[in-house]
């Protein structure tokens, strides 16, 4: 989930949540608000695997790839949300299957289309003891819409007008002109609340190693070393169902190598975010899961600079790129090629299955053709071929195949595809800052809107996601109406039109929609699985097995 922007690139530049491509952000936990204290909130009940309700007392669980910073307001890659929102909560939560649910807020309105009213949960305290008000929200949103901060989630706020506290127990946010997808932007991937007086007293230093993270969530980080782990334990002043896991830590340990003899030895119980490549081996020493997360793995042409801006090269390399041979041979059909960036159960309420999949059905296709391939370069202004670069994440491996798979195909166009290994870090600082004309955009979605994805990589008013410099005016035309359409039906065909309409050109060349896989020991399980898994307080969820 899509992880942002070097600089100003947002969460979506990559998440996906970074998207920062690291490892879904979906998976098998559940990233639905924790049970409720008496004084109110419904919550999705229990589902998925059961386990036994006994303490577990730690438990150490490896990571595709470290991270730099704890603020997702910095660093918003899919690792750096799996642990802040164990320790932060937002304003409403998202259940497994992507409905929007009760968080710090247990209810909210809107008085109009532009105004939403929020009632805060009672008896929220953070960590350090100190109660939860609507001044700490009011802090936390401003945190974010102030320019000399550079939040990566700025986006998420653009739109608003004022965000004041209406009572001790209420906020109120108003927003310049509706939009049909902003209650999105006060859950987890858009919002998360620390305290007025901690946020005031350590600005530019939160998320650090010395200053870690407060927040009001299931666990709190007592140790944070960016090159190595980060280390956790419950919080005892947490509002929800006191969880049955007390320790955690989160060991980064980037070689796929390194991670399977810890399994196997004990050394970890498990490990997240596995490329599907390398999971064969896991079989003996723990259990394996897929779940199918809505993320996007793509190809992003700069439009905007040779030879990218030419169509005729961008159909030339959609059709030198095997796609059904990626996902069969590189993720062993632990994926579904892509259509389109927006995964078919993105749509959710908005359009029904059968239609999505019809509507998916009329966007212009570019099988793996050589012979296709040759005759749309020979019509390019580079017939000749010429010479290109392309990066991804040393967490995404199954990324680095394919690369070097699509660069043998083009090597017999004439076109020599260079392919490069890079720290994660390394490329979300990339994503968004023009060096790269040709990019990997891998995005793990936080909503359950198709908008996520479409407005900021198709709506060329979205400058600092559209890595793709897209600027069709149908297009942005649709995005724009769609932000404030109230009519589901009306909305979603703007959408559809949207994402149909860049189909055909080409901004982008979808390459699969994946799954996440997740090793575990047979000892413990998971409850609750769903696509949005690690968007909340997954931990909690851990269970010994019954």
């Amino acid at each position: 989930m899509a992880s942002d922007t070097a600089g100003t690139l947002s969460r979506r530049r990559l998440l996906g949540m970074a998207g920062a491509g690291v490892f879904a952000a979906a998976g098998l936990l559940s990233a639905c608000a924790p049970q409720p204290a008496a004084d109110g909130g419904s919550t999705a009940g229990h589902g998925g695997a059961q386990g036994a309700d006994v303490p577990v007392g730690e438990l150490t669980f490896a990571l595709p790839s470290s991270i730099s910073s704890l603020d997702v307001g910095h660093e918003s890659g899919v690792l750096n949300y799996l642990v802040a929102t164990l320790a932060q909560e937002s304003l409403v939560s998202i259940s497994p299957d992507g409905e929007l649910k009760p968080g710090l807020a247990t209810s909210w309105k809107q008085t109009n289309a532009a105004t939403y009213v929020f009632t805060l949960r009672r008896g929220v305290v953070f960590t350090d003891g100190s109660p939860f008000t609507a001044a700490d929200v009011v802090a936390s949103i401003e945190e974010i819409r102030d320019p000399k901060n550079g939040s990566a989630l700025a986006y998420a706020f653009a739109g608003v007008s004022s965000v004041k506290a209406t009572g001790t127990h209420e906020v109120t946010i108003r927003l310049s002109a509706p939009d049909a997808a902003f209650i999105w932007n006060t859950g987890p991937g858009g919002l998360l609340v620390s305290s007025e007086k901690f946020l005031a007293a350590n600005r530019g230093k939160i998320g650090t190693e010395k200053t870690l993270l407060l927040g009001t969530g299931a666990y709190r980080i007592t140790e944070f070393a960016a090159d190595s782990h980060v280390l956790l334990e419950s919080n005892p002043h947490w509002w929800g169902e006191k969880p049955a896991l007390k320790k955690l830590k989160l060991s980064f340990v980037p070689d796929a190598g390194t991670r399977l003899v810890a399994m196997k030895s004990g050394a970890i119980d498990g490990a997240l975010g596995l490329a599907s490549d390398e999971t064969s081996g896991w079989a003996s020493a723990a259990d394996i899961t897929y779940t199918g997360d809505r993320s996007v793995v793509a190809l992003a042409f700069d439009t905007a600079k040779a030879p990218w801006n030419d169509p005729h090269v961008r159909r030339a390399v959609a059709h030198a790129a095997d796609r059904e041979g990626m996902v069969k041979g590189i993720l062993h059909g632990k994926a579904e090629v892509a259509d389109a960036l927006v995964s078919p159960d993105m749509w959710g309420d908005l359009m029904p299955a059968d239609q999505v999949r019809a509507e998916y059905a009329k966007i212009t296709s570019y099988g793996f053709d050589l012979d296709k391939a040759r005759t749309e370069l020979a019509k390019s202004a580079h017939a000749d071929g010429f010479t290109a670069e392309l990066h991804y994440p040393s967490s995404g491996p199954q990324l680095g195949k394919a690369a070097l798979a699509l660069a043998d195909s083009l090597k017999k166009l004439g076109i020599t595809l260079k392919v490069k290994e890079i720290t994660l870090e390394a490329w979300v600082a990339e994503l968004g800052s023009g060096k790269q004309p040709l990019q990997f955009l891998w995005y793990f979605p936080v909503t359950g809107d198709p908008a996520e994805l479409a407005d900021p990589y198709l709506n060329a008013s979205a400058t600092a996601t559209d890595i793709a410099h897209y600027d069709v005016t149908a297009v942005n035309k649709a995005l724009d109406s769609a932000k404030s359409d109230t009519d589901k039906a009306s909305r979603a065909g703007k959408l559809m039109t949207a994402v149909r309409t860049a189909g055909d050109d080409l901004p982008y060349l979808p390459l699969w929609w994946g799954q996440t896989a997740t090793a575990l020991s047979k000892d413990i399980v998971l409850q609750q699985p769903g696509p949005f898994a690690f968007v909340g307080p997954w931990a909690a969820r851990i269970r010994k097995a019954a």
